[in-house]
């Protein structure tokens, strides 16, 4: 079974397998901010990143007198002809002096930089070692996305904590630093921190992806991961970014290992992660198994081991007969009537039995939750699904 994740939007979308004795660690240094301090470090040195085509979100990294340098993706400012605008935390919009794009192949990472200049004083970001972003590492993802209806200028920041899920050695684009974290359309060129408020990448994929279904066709689905490309590859670009190392605020202390969690049989959110895990590697059955293993511990208002549990068994190559997809998908609809990927995937679920009508209501539904959330390029691909059948 092969899964394949794409980019979703101007922010959209596998690591040795584990075993079963995993233990899942949180990496962190002795004294761990708290979500709370992270994001008033994150806040004033992310940016927006906006321009006629889109909206983004970028990391300040680097000051040389009045010359700010922003990190990004490189799909957030791929149009040179364009004007791009620097929003600051503090509400100041300033023109982009110059756009660099670090990609310059489809086969390189997915990361530019872009410069601005300021006579106000803003806080420059500190790098951490992004190699130390092991499975299980706590993460926070930061930017602008375009939610409630609001776009460009009027977005306001978002701190979306996580767990790292996998590193593959190599994805397509750079994106091998993959979490489980709640994104939207908007964040990427985000940075992601770790929990000492350090950034160790730029988040730029998310919530997108492909599997084989039972019927031997390829189709889309929200699988709920997201990927960042890691910092230490853009580290690998500084002469080419036209940066020196000096100008970077750079901290590669190795934080302290602390146990989240170890498997135990009375821990569902153990897991609960496990199987996410699992399911990032492709490792469907075993993705199953933790869920239930999960669900069996915490059966109510779990709306994300339905949906996930469902998602498994799309992908899977060997269906598991105890719950169908849909049966799966509609238990997470049960428990968060407002869950529109789960009525998206449910749709295609549909599809795959040749249940057009109930299809269509589904794409409907997710279309109308889509639109709700501000989530435009979901909802218009929900709308092109109606569209396409016959």
């Amino acid at each position: 079974m092969n899964v394949n994740f794409s980019r979703y939007d101007t922010l959209t979308t596998l690591l040795a397998g584990t075993t079963a004795a995993l233990t899942i660690i949180i990496s962190q240094s002795a004294i761990a901010k708290t979500p709370q301090e992270v994001a008033s470090i994150a806040g004033p040195v992310t940016v927006q990143v906006n321009s006629s085509l889109g909206d983004g979100s970028g990391v300040i990294i680097a000051k040389n007198g009045k010359t700010y340098t922003v990190l990004t993706v490189n799909h957030v400012v791929e149009k040179p002809d364009l004007k791009y605008t620097v929003r600051t935390s503090t509400g100041k919009n300033y023109q982009a002096t110059s756009v660099t794009g670090l990609q310059t192949a489809e086969t390189e990472a997915d990361l530019a930089v872009v410069k601005f200049e300021s006579p106000e004083e803003y806080p420059v970001a500190t790098i951490a070692d992004s190699d130390l972003a092991v499975i299980g590492t706590q993460i926070f993802v930061y930017g602008y996305p375009a939610t409630g209806g609001l776009f460009g200028a009027e977005r306001e920041p978002e701190l979306s904590p996580g767990l790292v899920t996998s590193r593959p050695g190599n994805r397509p684009e750079g994106y091998t630093l993959r979490y489980q974290a709640v994104t939207w359309s908007g964040m990427s060129g985000g940075p992601v921190f770790d929990s000492d408020g350090r950034v160790i990448g730029l988040h730029g994929q998310g919530e997108f992806g492909f599997a084989q279904t039972s019927s031997g066709e390829v189709a889309p689905i929200k699988t709920g991961f997201n990927a960042a490309v890691p910092i230490n590859t853009f580290m690998a670009k500084l002469a080419a970014a036209g940066i020196n190392k000096s100008e970077l605020k750079v901290d590669n202390s190795r934080p302290t290992a602390v146990p989240l969690s170890t498997l135990n049989p009375k821990d569902a959110e153990a897991f609960y992660f496990r199987g996410l895990v699992h399911l990032d590697e492709g490792s469907t059955l075993e993705a199953i198994e933790d869920f239930n293993k999960a669900l069996s511990f915490k059966p109510n208002n779990t709306p994300e081991l339905h949906f996930y549990i469902g998602n498994a068994m799309t992908m899977a190559s060997t269906p598991d007969t105890r719950i169908s997809p849909i049966q799966a998908y509609t238990r997470a609809i049960e428990a968060n009537p407002g869950f529109a990927d789960a009525y998206y995937n449910r749709a295609l679920a549909y599809l795959d039995q040749k249940n057009k009508p109930k299809a269509i209501a589904d794409f409907q539904k997710a279309a109308e939750l889509y639109k709700k959330g501000g989530r435009t390029s979901a909802y218009l691909d929900a709308i092109k699904r109606i569209e396409q059948l016959p």
